[in-house]
């Protein structure tokens, strides 16, 4: 490695660099700064930072700066906290594109910093007892170095691909399930691009490689934004209509369309404020969700609009009809009410109907669901 090398080495970094800057401020300018947006962008920082360290290490490499054991020991270090806490960002950005509950308990957050905090003390404890063990004389890195570097970011990104690769299985929407995938791919991508590099590929493997996949990713993580409910996660009226647009009658085969509304949600929104009215939203949101669990037949859950939400199912089983799915959800409405001690009585109706011939169609069948949640409404005298 010469003085060119690090010149082309720089080069290619700083050209990532300026892609994923524009994709930051990208990101900046349209985000609505929901969680998951937050630590997508904190992720791209810690990319960013991660390529401008590592062009001070090939600066050292390349024999442009002195290949002090101070240097190395600076570079290495700096390199290991910003790939640590890259992976993490992932990991975090992961659990909150897929709702995971852990990530809003503090403490657990706290604890999964340790791999990082462990892997990092044994570090600096190891240099400032006996420097010579990672680095030699000439500044070469002892092999069990690496090793301990990528252990804890190797961690956070093997998580992240199993628990994607989980809950990709589980959902039926094909946007969700698509971007788990993705979301689980990219830390294996990753790993097998980082091994390359440290394989000793003398080229800038590593910042090209996670360039491509960021942008391939970004690319599919702003679609998915447009077909997402900003407040509940759900699918949006859009995506609800593209997935109705896909459905068709067939002899051998039965689906419902299901309207749900929660009854009297103005007076909900005008004596406790709109926060407690979005509270609302979520808390049927997760109780539909918990019911969609139970169904197991394929199920498409979306938000309508407002506090209006639909699902629609496919062939479910005898145990499982729309009258049954109704009882469900009125029943998991009264779990989250004692849990969650609400001052005021959370209820929903509902309404369903099914696709009955080749004429029929789903918006159709929508509509009649539609007009029979309102009778249910006004059969209880429950208002909007």
């Amino acid at each position: 490695m010469g003085v060119d090398y690090v010149i082309f080495y720089a080069e290619a970094n700083i050209v990532c660099i300026v892609i994923l800057s524009l994709l930051l401020i990208n990101d900046r300018i349209f985000s609505t700064r929901q969680e998951n947006q937050i630590w997508f962008s904190r992720t791209i920082i810690f990319h960013i930072l991660y390529f401008i360290s590592d062009i001070g290490w090939a600066a050292v490499l390349g024999g442009v700066l002195p290949r002090t054991r101070f240097l190395v020991a600076l570079f290495n270090l700096t390199n290991f906290v910003i790939l640590a806490a890259m992976a993490y960002s992932w990991f975090m950005y992961m659990a909150a594109s897929e709702d995971m509950p852990f990530r809003k308990d503090r403490r657990k957050c706290i604890l999964l910093l340790l791999p990082t905090i462990i892997s990092l003390l044994i570090l600096l404890i190891v240099y400032f007892v006996n420097p010579r063990f990672w680095i030699g004389e000439n500044g070469e890195l002892s092999n069990l170095y690496y090793p301990l570097m990528i252990a804890a970011p190797v961690l956070y990104l093997l998580i992240s691909f199993f628990l994607s690769i989980r809950n990709a299985r589980k959902v039926e929407s094909s946007d969700n399930k698509r971007l788990y995938l993705l979301i689980g791919i990219y830390p294996l991508g990753i790993i097998v691009i980082g091994q390359i590099q440290l394989l000793g590929l003398n080229a800038p493997t590593f910042c090209f490689g996670i360039t491509i996949m960021q942008l391939c990713f970004y690319i599919l993580h702003m679609q998915t934004l447009v077909s997402v409910d900003a407040l509940t996660r759900l699918n949006n009226r859009g995506q609800i209509n593209r997935y109705m647009e896909q459905l068709r009658y067939k002899e051998d085969s039965h689906i419902f369309a299901m309207m749900i509304d929660v009854d009297n949600f103005k007076t909900i929104n005008d004596t406790y404020g709109h926060a407690e009215g979005d509270r609302a939203l979520m808390l049927v949101s997760d109780a539909l969700k918990k019911t969609c669990g139970w169904i197991q037949s394929p199920v498409f859950l979306g938000r309508y609009g407002g506090d209006e939400f639909t699902i629609i199912i496919q062939d479910p089983a005898e145990d499982k009809q729309p009258k049954e799915i109704e009882r469900v959800i009125h029943s998991n409405m009264v779990e989250a009410r004692k849990e969650q001690n609400l001052p005021y009585k959370l209820e929903v109706s509902v309404g369903y109907a099914e696709l009955i011939d080749e004429s029929d169609t789903m918006h159709d069948c929508l509509n009649r669901a539609d007009k029979k949640l309102y009778m249910a409404k006004k059969s209880k005298g429950a208002g909007r």
